[in-house]
């Protein structure tokens, strides 16, 4: 059913023999080698005595802590059990009170004491507690009980609809107002340091970071809101789905009398995030160890969007996480333009771009950001967390990259963890769309499109792509002088639509060689990137003139608007076509030529007739007829005036 949720206690209790190995593992690992100590002094003698000491030091610390590291497990274990059975136990409370309610049954509910009440639930009914967030795990409803309860979640605020995913986001391209997040898309931190997510595990994305040799994250995670909750969002704390119009205030129904739904289940995301810190949080000979959870996430997910694009020559990309008072928010970026990212591309709903928030960043209204052009992409959001820190109280805490870390960036973010040349992951595929992801126009686009897209009928989704394909060429070709590199492409643009457009099938080698001039164009625009290494941080400037890799992106844009017509034609081709089409339209610096329209009159003309018509009289055999008056054939004799006397 809609806005319903689900989740399987035997998931639960897989995970919980997970964490009885790993804790099992950790105490074999913890176990000094006491045969190789009892032989030491024998072997090198007294004079290896003080080695021999700090050895046992050394093996007994590692002891204590592994010890510490395998109870942390056992008492995961052990919350992931009893999370399982309060599920079971509140889904059988549930049945059991709506029978009642039905009068199916005259059975009385096992956890509600008899009594004269009207209410169907008795008065020891569950209570969904409204300021819970998320984190919380399961509680029982009545101490004395022996079997506990669970909670239901967090207090859902106003949901938001597909194509407006970014209505938390102050100042985004949704027009929505800042608000109290402290960071964009930021996932709010847990009010407790030390709460867990509703599996009994440490929430990931809280404020606090994890202690030495405490346990990861197991993938199940509490419940959050699609909007802008009091508790915030993240990557491993989303709802399911948030492309319904408006969430519940509070579990399914918002009332306080209904029993609590359960936890959802976490997002192949959040999963591939837990997967990647149990990697790092694996037994190894370092005692003290500590996981960094901004870095794990920050490198998951890039690993996971390299892994689903295929980038073109020269093309590089970065994610930064930021942390502060609001809690933590995840931005990603590319070099190419601003920010662009591919279609096929579904990120979770809670990452965000530096370019989506120049209203309240750019110095010069309307001029844009100034990182457009820069070659390192972590060059980019090591600027925004500059500029964005100073007005959300938020830190740089961790920044990736598919290229070389810059060491001027090192020593001047020296607390933010950074790691450089981060290969593909195949842990999760984002090429596939899920309910807690979005594509490409659902985190960047404009309400405008949004509306558009759906506005357009089934039927017209062809012919729409195509109008938007042959406005972007004509634009982009009145706004300037096409660049040398770009006049292939664009002949063979224009030899496509042309045939798209007079209904002529496009022959396969069309589309290859626009695929082929793309590419080339695509490395021609290596060497108009600027290398910024030298430019203190936070000096840079915007260059308000006519940029010759800005045309060329544009005109990448125009070849990715044609490439498209080759798919079939679909919803999700039309909503990368209108992304692609704001890329160039709602470019700061890109301006709009109208098409030419002639003015002058033209002279109307009549044509001629093919022969002057002409009239001619009657032919008249004889003379008049006899009671006609003929005319004198003399003139009148002349009359002289009279005379005057």
């Amino acid at each position: 059913m809609p806005n319903s949720m689900e989740i399987d206690p035997a998931v639960l209790r897989q995970l919980a023999d997970q964490h009885d190995r790993v804790a099992h593992d950790t105490r074999e690992w913890a176990k000094p080698p006491t045969e190789w100590l009892a032989n030491f002094l024998p072997t090198y003698g007294k004079i290896a005595y003080p080695v021999y000491e700090a050895l046992e030091r050394y093996y007994d610390a590692r002891q204590r802590a592994g010890e510490a590291l395998a109870s942390e497990h056992d008492r995961t274990a052990d919350s992931l059990r009893a999370s399982a059975n309060a599920y079971e136990q509140s889904d059988e409370d549930f049945a059991s009170h709506i029978r009642q309610a039905g009068g199916l049954t005259d059975t009385p509910s096992p956890t509600a004491p008899p009594g004269t009440s009207t209410d169907p639930f008795g008065s020891n009914r569950p209570i969904t507690p409204t300021g819970s967030v998320p984190g919380d795990g399961p509680v029982t409803a009545d101490p004395s009980s022996a079997k506990p309860v669970s909670t239901g979640p967090a207090a859902a605020g106003p949901g938001t609809a597909e194509d407006n995913p970014l209505a938390t986001s102050p100042g985004g391209p949704n027009g929505a107002s800042p608000t109290g997040t402290g960071v964009p898309g930021a996932t709010a931190a847990s009010t407790d340091p030390g709460s867990t997510n509703g599996a009994g595990t440490p929430n990931a994305t809280g404020t606090g970071t994890s202690t030495p040799g405490g346990p990861s994250s197991t993938g199940v995670t509490a419940p959050a809101t699609a909007g802008v909750p009091p508790a915030g969002v993240g990557p491993l704390n989303a709802t399911p789905d948030d492309r319904a119009a408006t969430q519940p205030p509070s579990g399914a129904t918002g009332r306080t009398d209904m029993p609590p739904m359960p936890v959802p289940v976490a997002s192949p995301f959040a999963a591939a995030v837990a997967s990647a810190k149990d990697k790092e949080a694996e037994p190894a000979y370092v005692v003290g160890g500590q996981v960094n959870d901004d870095l794990v996430l920050a490198k998951t997910l890039l690993g996971s969007v390299l892994a689903a694009v295929d980038s073109p020559v020269g093309m590089a990309w970065a994610v930064a996480v930021m942390r502060g008072p609001g809690g933590t928010g995840v931005f990603i970026t590319s070099n190419e333009g601003r920010g662009w990212l591919p279609a096929g591309l579904f990120l979770p709903r809670e990452v965000s771009t530096p370019w989506n928030w120049d209203e309240l960043l750019a110095a010069d209204e309307g001029a844009g950001s100034p990182w457009e052009g820069v070659t390192d992409p972590a060059r980019v959001l090591a600027e925004f967390g500059l500029a964005w820190g100073a007005k959300a109280n938020a830190n740089l805490s961790a920044l990736v990259s598919s290229g070389p870390i810059d060491p001027g960036l090192r020593s001047r973010f020296g607390e933010a963890a950074m790691e450089g040349l981060i290969s593909p992951s195949y842990d999760v595929d984002l090429r596939e769309f899920t309910p807690d992801t979005a594509d490409r126009l659902g985190l960047t686009g404009s309400i405008a499109g949004l509306e558009h897209v759906s506005s357009v009928p089934d039927t017209q989704v062809q012919s729409r792509c195509v109008e938007l394909a042959v406005d972007a060429h004509g634009q982009v070709g009145r706004s300037g002088s096409v660049p040398a590199e770009a006049a292939a492409s664009r002949r063979v643009r224009e030899r496509i639509l042309a045939d798209l457009q007079a209904g002529r099938p496009v022959p396969r080698e069309l589309w290859d060689e626009l695929r082929d001039a793309d590419d080339l164009l695509a490395a021609s625009m290596l060497g108009q990137r600027v290398d910024v290494g030298r430019v203190e941080i936070g000096q840079l400037r915007l260059d308000a003139g006519v940029s010759p890799l800005r045309g060329m992106v544009f005109e990448r844009r125009c070849n990715e608007l044609v490439l498209l017509l080759a798919n079939e034609p679909s919803r999700q081709t039309l909503r990368d076509a209108v992304y692609a089409h704001e890329q160039i339209t709602l470019h700061p610096q890109f301006v709009s030529t109208p098409a030419p329209v002639s003015t002058a009159v033209q002279p109307e003309r009549v044509a001629r007739p093919a022969s002057v018509p002409s009239v001619t009289a009657p032919e008249v055999a004889g003379g008049p007829p006899p009671t006609v008056v003929a005319a004198p054939s003399t003139p009148p004799p002349a009359v002289a005036p009279p005379e005057r006397s």
